[in-house]
């Protein structure tokens, strides 16, 4: 009998059969639950763990964050007065959600507004890639009479609407634009230096020029954000939600005073010129102004191309700051300089006498005197009251531009102040290593003449030399201009005798006292100053400044403080092309004393002939009659 396999046997099989399902089933049930522990892993750490993020991903859906702008600081002049503040302004602007009939409404809207149409749609279609709830500004700081004829005619506008937006407001226009400064928005260069995490964002305002550019960060302020809601084509519906309030920019106090910055821009008239005026004791900046100047009020909306292309293209370069950036030759108002270093390096004695016959005959040329016939016998004192050239040149001669130079940058000439505003030029202060970085030429001693009656090569700013004659009215110390009335700098004390300093002021007051700066003289209140007259060509030497085309005229200087006794304000006037510094110039220094020492001064009632000069003056800024006057300076020409 043959036995059977037991593991044929059916039962076996079976067995083993019931096994391997058995198995299959586990494993399956252990995916299955591998699976769900998935899902639930993956669900705790969506909904869970980041369950913040992604139901914010999904608010963002329906919600839209929109930019709150913050409101600029308002700047105010020493004595409160408002500079520059923002101003509620309306715009017309054009709703895109739901726009009908653009074209329609764009037509009408050319003939209320007169707004060319293809300007108005070249507008909308450049609007095609913004969100829809972007309206199109149409018109900025629309007038009521504008608005009252959208209003009127509501059911041909049914897509516009007056929104309020803040505007920057510069109340005394022209008078403080070139020290205020103006706005515009924020520039793809400017957004590309502060990298994508800077707090600058397209279309914000930031500050251009001026203080607004200097001291922009502070009256920035930082802008806010609300959340807007949208349905699934971008509309806007229901209220808004703050999400963070703006912060407001500061306030700032200058120095300045807007009662002589007007005074200042209405004296220079329509010459081409600049002034500073400070208080020589801590270099705060009463009135810094510029002519031929611009209207900053043009800048708080967009400038059209038109406005732009005018400023821009002006041979008379409006928009240019020549009380900071502009240099030029200081002429004689350099021989305040030349008087202390000969002083103070014992090469001249006060009393020495030179004789001045109105020529000089150095290293084989002539040099005029300004005077035809020349001053005679003067020592220091006098040399200065008259601005003897003669004098000086010997003078220079004996120095020599080592020293010439040494003391010059004593007084911080021939480099910038470090006054906060931006674009401040250093200008040029001659010397053998200068000019042999500069040319590769040696430094000639004729070269010390031209440079010892300010001309040649030296160059100076307006600034510059208001900080230079401070540091004489305050017995030596220089003060560091500023124009943030809580920033005030210590002046810096110079080494120099206090005799030096103090022959330099009794020459300074004789010379409008008797001198050449006469026409600043004020009365009651003792002015010192000194005139300049910078040679622009060679041919203007000893001719009149009335029988020269006006661009050939020298440039006219006066410098000075004043009370000369206790010197509350000091300054410094430069009228390109004026003529003469004591006929040019000095004039305008004392209009801007007059409104300062306003109510130290008598009443007068101004007479009949009084009133018709000056309604003369305001229409001819500078009459031959008044250039023609004694007392004129002569640049003499370089060598």
């Amino acid at each position: 009998m043959t036995l059977m396999d037991y593991r044929e046997r059916w039962e076996l099989k079976e067995y083993r059969y019931s096994q391997r399902l058995r198995r299959r089933i586990l494993v399956l049930h252990a995916a299955l639950l591998a699976l769900l522990v998935g899902y639930g892993l993956g669900f705790y750490y969506l909904q869970v763990v980041r369950g913040d993020e992604y139901a914010l991903l999904a608010e963002n859906n329906r919600l839209r964050r929109v930019p709150l702008p913050p409101m600029r600081g308002t700047i105010f002049d020493r004595n409160g007065e408002v500079l520059a503040s923002t101003r509620p302004s309306m715009n017309l602007v054009l709703r895109r959600e739901g726009l009908r009939e653009a074209d329609a409404q764009l037509r009408r809207l050319e003939g209320v507004l007169g707004v060319p149409y293809a300007t108005l749609r070249a507008r909308l279609d450049r609007m095609r890639d913004r969100p829809p709830f972007e309206p199109l500004v149409i018109r900025e700081d629309v007038s009521l009479w504008e608005v009252a004829k959208i209003e009127s005619r509501r059911e041909w506008f049914p897509s516009v609407e007056v929104e309020q937006v803040p505007l920057r407001s510069y109340p005394a226009g022209p008078a403080v634009a070139h020290v205020i400064g103006y706005v515009g928005e924020v520039s793809e260069a400017q957004l590309a230096t502060q990298g994508p995490e800077g707090p600058l964002q397209p279309g914000d305002l930031v500050g251009k020029t001026g203080i607004e550019r200097a001291l922009d960060e502070r009256l920035r302020g930082q802008r806010g954000w609300k959340l807007v809601t949208v349905n699934s084509l971008g509309r806007q519906f229901g209220e808004a939600r703050i999400g963070q309030e703006p912060v407001n920019g500061a306030p700032l106090r200058t120095t300045l005073d807007v009662r002589l910055q007007r005074a200042l821009v209405e004296a220079l008239g329509e010459e081409a010129g600049a002034g500073v005026f400070m208080d020589p004791r801590t270099g705060g900046i009463l009135a810094l102004a510029s002519t031929p100047a611009f209207d900053p009020n043009l800048f708080a909306s967009p400038v059209t191309p038109d406005s732009w292309r005018s400023l821009v293209e002006d041979p008379r370069r409006p928009l240019h700051d020549r009380a900071i950036a502009s240099f030029y030759a200081p002429g004689s108002t350099f021989k305040v300089i030349l008087s202390v270093a000969g002083v103070e390096t014992g090469t001249i004695s006060p009393a020495a006498v030179r004789y001045c016959s109105g020529s000089i005959v150095l290293y084989g040329r002539p040099f005029l005197c300004w005077k035809k016939g020349g001053h005679g016998a003067v020592d220091l004192e006098r040399a200065l009251v008259h601005s003897c050239n003669v004098y000086f040149y010997q003078l220079g001669k004996a120095l020599g531009i080592e020293a010439i130079a040494r003391y010059a940058d004593l007084f911080n000439l021939g480099r910038p102040t470090g006054v906060e505003l931006p674009g401040e030029s250093g200008g040029v202060l001659p010397g053998p290593e200068w000019k042999r970085k500069r040319t590769g030429e040696p430094w000639y001693a004729g070269e010390t003449i031209s440079v010892s009656i300010g001309q040649g090569v030296l160059a100076v700013t307006p600034l510059q030399m208001a900080t230079m004659i401070s540091a004489v009215a305050t017995g030596g110390f220089l003060p560091r201009p500023h124009v943030c009335a809580d920033v005030a700098p210590a002046p810096v004390k110079l080494p120099l005798a206090d005799d030096t300093l103090g022959l330099v002021r009794r020459a300074l007051q004789q010379v409008v006292e008797a001198g050449t700066g006469r026409r600043a003289a004020l009365g009651p209140i003792p002015v010192a100053g000194k005139t300049g007259t910078a040679q622009v060509f060679k041919r203007s030497a000893g001719i009149d400044a009335d029988e020269l085309p006006k661009h050939e005229r020298d440039h006219a200087w006066f410098v000075g403080y004043a009370p000369a006794d206790r010197p509350e304000i000091a300054f410094a006037v430069v009228v390109e092309h004026g003529g003469h510094g004591g006929t040019a110039a000095a004039p305008i220094a004392r209009r801007v004393l007059e409104v300062f020492f306003a109510d130290r001064l008598p009443e007068r009632e101004p007479s009949p002939a009084l009133i018709a000069a000056a309604a003369f003056a305001r229409s001819d800024p500078a009459p031959a009659a008044e250039r023609r006057g004694g007392g004129h300076e002569r640049a003499a020409p370089s060598p």
